[in-house]
């Protein structure tokens, strides 16, 4: 790779391509500055050429291509000197490491990465500027190496250097993707250059390299108009053709890949549309730089020119961020280091593997090879030994009503179909037929009549077609053991729409059945009941255990591969036994027949293999079959004699034995008699169903004086706590370890958000729907503590504000924007909230009275709904007034927010926070009037502005702009004077109305406001507050109020350029930026229109 080759832009570069005969070569030239110029030259012919990209002509060439058949990156780069053009031109190369090719990126980056990367002159004065941290942001994002390596104390890696000496540099770099293997490198000077050649030799190893993965539709091409045209026409041409093949089903699998064909097509000419595109921006650039050189005044096409190109970049940017798969929460939101930690974080391949005989493999077929052998041994066939199953079978205590027999067995209709395809969340990841759920519902019309009439062939022919038995495994990370062993591996089938939407309707249809089936204790999969309820049950048995010194043991089962163990032959006799009838069994069996998978590893597609033990993680119907399964032993359990549990307060009848939630089974025994007796039934189960016990895993926390019993246990026995469900158990300091646990997560989330540039309005939303979900999960055990309460206000205000000092008091920012707040969620009320009404739900309005667990909390709780008057005394139920520490929260909760008076019907936590919310207070507007305060609070939170705009303008009326005289009062500043020389104080009132440069900003953009409001009736409550004469429209109003909103947004840029850089931004430049701004408004408001037609 050549760099500063002084090549002027061309059209074409064949005469420089004639004179390297070696090999293939790329050249790329610009007219910016004398030196630029890049070329890539390769040596041999075993270098294959995909694609050439000039990112900027003389200064970025990317050249993708196949070395010996492994897909690979060259990318050249010369950087600029000026700091601010090398950002933007590592701004436009960043996209171009989210690849799965093999990159080597090499070239004159004008930048040291190290702080022994210069000497002489200047050798530690701002060593590292902001073009270089961002350098080193995307190797580092992109897991690349620097083929030299660090400085160390040899001077010899200087890479560039004065005539001289005096000052040398090292400015060139080699990076390299990991999977390239440095045999050796050197650094050689060269005769006809100031810089030394970086020379190195490396080996493509291919282990690490990742495949192409499967195609999947781009959801995007279905919003475009010709597209939906142009595909609904061939589909009805293709729908005329049915008669032509024997059945629906072979029909439809034609069908799927003439759809693929389809959008790959449409995808290729979208390529191709961009790139000649680009390629003419780049084109009609570089020749009106010419023209600039030879003195032509071609400033304004130049800036436009640039921000289309400007706008091409952005564009490969919004595809970054569709590519990580998470939502742009801000409108404008530019791509930054967090989209493309998501995306990078989604390569990161398996690179060492333990196969079945124990060694290590590394090599992409031998890590394929030992993923194959793994699954193809664990869903081999399961074979149900008769005798047991037919003993957990004869113990199945309930069978399905007639009415719900009614619904599972009634025909299909296009009705319940749709229902199933509108209940599929948007934006997941297909199957193996790459069309996602977005194909479904735009095209549902015509596609929903053609399913229907497939799956009513499946029915009569038992079974479906080849794409709808075909599952395509990924691979999560369980986050504990060894990555290299597959055991800590969880496998996730991706199964095609298609199927899924069938499985979802027998989804829908079991559901009505499930709470006649399925104990009270299987909280799992059953309609109204919820893991708060298993939790719950655990923590007060455990309370109840430890207040009377009862000797129990609490046991916590592991299964192995629970899933993926279950017998297919023993699962259908459970739905038979369960009485669910012919057509639902019928579906289930033919869903279950013939199917098979294969896993994607590192892009790469193992060997398909068949799926005859387990149900598949990933299909809707799965969850709901292994709770029926596992209720068979969960049954057993119950009934037989020899386990004994914990007696329920109140009924020493009843028992305590058992809490499931999926394969998740907690068991209380009072003796080692029961344990054994429990370990022998789960064995019996496991030669009926397949399943199988690891005892190894499974762990024991005794209470009270076992040690008396002298019994030994088959399980490992814990000393401290115990984690069920995620949630710690077993005594003092389980609530607070809990509470850190998820504290921790919520940090590491909240600092992978704050790569983002979020207003105050995204970061809420952030709190809202990322962090409060962590959070409230131990609600549905423990109350928060107090002094977790306090870390969780202190890292949501750090969040918000970036920094330890809040610039507005927490009271006002949870206020809603109506009454002058930004809606902040007060986390803390919201948490304590979560856990009185889940204390509410499980008591006061709980269907199963009769079931011990009622009997349990009611135990605990009874003394607390009397005192509030929420429930009648009874003299015959038994209860405890010794109160639990946890419970005490409630009666403190309902008493500080005064909610005596709230039925327990209405205890629900959205009902109860909007209640406690609904007592704020308007905040007031200094020198205004209580009634004008509400208007301003709708101004500054309109619809109308962007986030950032609603942000300042908000900050503005409450005092929290960071001018001299806020800082001051703080003690950040020494002066309160304005920085621009004003005698004045600068304050949020001088920066933005009485400061001259404001004045003669405005000035400027007179005309612009004049087309909405006369320019004398715009006063300084106009600008702070957007108050204006009640004469003019609304219309009129709203665009004068977005122009001052763009004006204070340049002015407080302005200033902080001049403090902080020192650097003086002429009103005109401001102006520009400005205008630039409301381009942006208007374009917003032209696509919403264009939206608003469509609809």
């Amino acid at each position: 790779m050549i760099q500063e080759c002084s090549i002027p832009f061309s059209a074409s570069y064949t005469h420089l391509e004639q004179q390297w005969a070696f090999g293939p070569s790329f050249w790329s030239g610009g007219n910016s500055s004398r030196s630029v110029g890049v070329a890539t030259l390769v040596r041999g012919r075993c270098f294959t050429v995909d694609s050439v990209t000039e990112l900027e002509g003389g200064r970025a060439l990317v050249v993708d291509g196949s070395w010996a058949g492994e897909p690979v990156r060259l990318i050249n780069v010369y950087a600029p000197s000026d700091v601010g053009e090398r950002r933007e031109l590592f701004q436009r190369l960043r996209p171009q490491l989210v690849t799965s090719r093999t990159i080597m990126m090499g070239g004159d980056f004008n930048c040291i990465l190290e702080s022994g990367g210069r000497c002489g002159t200047r050798a530690k004065e701002g060593w590292m500027d902001d073009g270089a941290k961002l350098l080193a942001e995307m190797v580092g994002e992109a897991s690349l190496t620097d083929v030299i390596g660090s400085m160390g104390a040899d001077a010899r890696n200087f890479t560039w250097s004065r005539p001289d000496g005096s000052v040398r540099s090292r400015i060139d770099f080699v990076f390299t993707s990991r999977s390239v293997r440095i045999r050796q490198h050197s650094m050689v000077t060269v005769h006809f250059s100031d810089h030394r050649a970086i020379r190195f030799q490396g080996e493509l190893t291919g282990k690490f390299l990742t495949g192409p993965g499967t195609w999947k539709l781009n959801s995007s091409l279905l919003g475009r108009e010709d597209v939906q045209e142009e595909l609904r026409r061939t589909y009805s041409e293709w729908q005329d053709m049915k008669d032509t093949f024997q059945s629906i089903g072979e029909w439809w699998e034609w069908v799927k890949g003439r759809i693929q064909d389809f959008f790959k097509n449409v995808g290729r000419k979208a390529a191709r549309g961009r790139k000649r595109e680009f390629s003419r921006l780049q084109q009609q650039l570089q020749e009106l730089h010419d023209l600039q050189l030879r003195g032509w005044d071609v400033m304004n096409p130049l800036e436009a020119f640039k921000k289309e190109l400007s706008e091409h970049f952005h564009e490969e940017s919004r595809r970054i961020i569709f590519r990580s798969k998470v939502e742009n929460l801000e409108k404008g939101e530019k791509c930054n280091s967090f989209f493309f930690k998501k995306v990078h974080s989604a390569h990161t391949p398996l690179v060492q593997l333990r196969n079945r005989e124990g060694f290590l493999c590394d090599t992409k077929e031998d890590i394929r090879k030992a993923v194959t052998d793994f699954y193809g041994d664990l869903y081999s066939e399961k074979r149900s030994d008769g005798d047991q199953a037919e003993r957990f079978l004869a113990g199945i205590p309930r069978k399905v009503s007639t009415p719900a027999r009614e619904v599972l067995n009634a025909p299909l209709t296009l009705e319940e179909l749709h229902i199933a395809v509108k209940s599929f969340k948007s934006g997941k990841t297909p199957g193996s037929d790459g069309l996602p759920i977005e194909f479904y519902t735009s095209l549902w019309d015509l596609v929903g009549p053609d399913l229907l009439e497939l799956y009513e062939e499946m029915e009569q022919e038992g079974v479906m077609p080849h794409t709808l038995r075909e599952g395509t495994i990924a691979l999560l990370y369980k986050h504990k053991g060894e990555r290299c062993d597959l055991k800590n591996w969880r496998p996730i089938s991706l199964l095609n729409v298609d199927y899924k939407m069938l499985a979802k309707t027998m989804v829908n249809r079991l559901k009505s059945a499930m709470g006649e089936l399925v104990h009270p204790d299987q909280t799992c999969g059953v309609p109204g009941r919820r893991v708060a309820d298993s939790l719950a049950l655990i923590r007060d048995t455990i309370q109840y255990i430890t207040d009377r010194n009862i000797h129990a043991a609490l046991v916590c089962l592991d299964q192995e591969k629970a899933f993926d163990r279950v017998s297919h032959e023993f699962m259908e006799r459970v739905l038979q036994g369960f009485g669910l009838g012919e057509r639902f069994c019928n579906y289930v069996r033919i869903m279950y027949t013939d199917i098979f998978s294969s896993v994607m590893v590192n892009g790469w597609k193992t060997d398909p293999f068949p799926i005859r033990s387990g149900v598949r993680q990933g299909c809707p119907l799965s969850p709901s079959l292994f709770v029926l399964v596992i209720e068979l032993l969960a049954e057993y359990i119950r009934k037989n004699p020899n386990i004994r549990g914990i007696p329920t307060p109140g009924d020493a009848k009843k028992e305590v034995k058992c809490s499931l939630y999926m394969d998740d089974v907690t068991l209380f025994c009072t003796d080692g008699k029961s344990v054994q007796s429990l370990l022998e039934a789960c064995k019996d189960f496991g030669k009926a169903s397949g399943a199988k016990i690891n005892v190894d895993k499974s762990q024991a926390k005794l209470f009270g004086r076992w040690d008396l019993c002298n019994e030994p246990l088959p399980f490992p026995v814990e000393a401290g706590l115990v984690k069920i469900l995620g949630i710690w158990f077993g005594g003092p300091g389980a609530a607070a370890k809990s509470w850190n646990e998820r504290l921790a997560k919520v940090k590491q989330k909240l600092g992978l958000w704050s790569l983002r540039h979020l207003s105050i309005e995204g970061k809420a939303l952030v709190l809202r729907n990322d962090a409060l979900p962590v959070l409230q999960y131990v609600t549905q055990a423990w109350p928060l503590l107090a002094n977790v309460a306090r870390a969780v206000n202190s890292m949501v205000f750090h969040f918000v504000w970036h920094s330890k000092m809040d610039r507005v008091k927490r009271t006002v920012m949870h206020k809603e924007h109506r009454k002058g707040g930004k809606a902040v969620p007060d986390i803390p009320t919201i948490l304590r909230a979560f856990f009185v009404c889940g204390c509410v739900r499980i008591t006061l309005t709980n269907e199963n009275k009769d079931h011990s667990a009622y009997k349990v909390f009611r135990f605990f709780l009874l003394p607390v709904w009397r005192r509030l008057g929420w429930d009648k005394w009874e003299n015959a139920t038994m209860f405890n007034w010794d109160l639990p520490w946890y419970y005490k929260e409630i009666e403190k909760f309902v008493v500080e927010f005064g909610l005596n008076c709230v039925t327990p019907s209405l205890w629900k936590p959205r009902t109860i926070h909007r209640l406690i919310r609904s007592r704020d207070t308007t905040e007031p507007v200094s020198d205004l009037p209580p009634a004008t305060a509400t208007r301003v609070w709708e101004n500054v939170s309109s619809p109308s502005l962007t986030n950032r705009h609603k942000d300042i303008a908000w900050m503005a009326v409450k005092g929290g702009l960071p001018v001299r005289s806020f800082m001051h009062s703080r003690g950040l500043c020494p002066h309160r004077e304005c920085p621009r020389g004003c005698p004045a104080e600068e304050t949020t009132y001088h920066l933005f109305w009485a400061c001259p440069f404001a004045q003669r900003l405005r000035g400027a953009l007179k005309q612009e406001m004049e087309a909405h409001i006369p320019y004398p009736n715009i006063t300084h409550h106009s600008v702070l507050y957007g108050l204006f004469p009640k004469t003019h429209s609304v219309e009129a109003i709203q665009g004068c109020w977005r122009i001052l909103c763009c004006i204070k947004d340049i002015l407080l840029y302005a200033r902080t350029r001049l403090v902080t850089n020192g650097e003086v931004v002429s009103r005109e430049a401001c102006r520009r930026m400005v205008l630039n701004l409301l381009r942006d408004y208007t374009d917003k408001d032209n696509k919403e229109g264009e939206k608003e037609e469509e609809l």
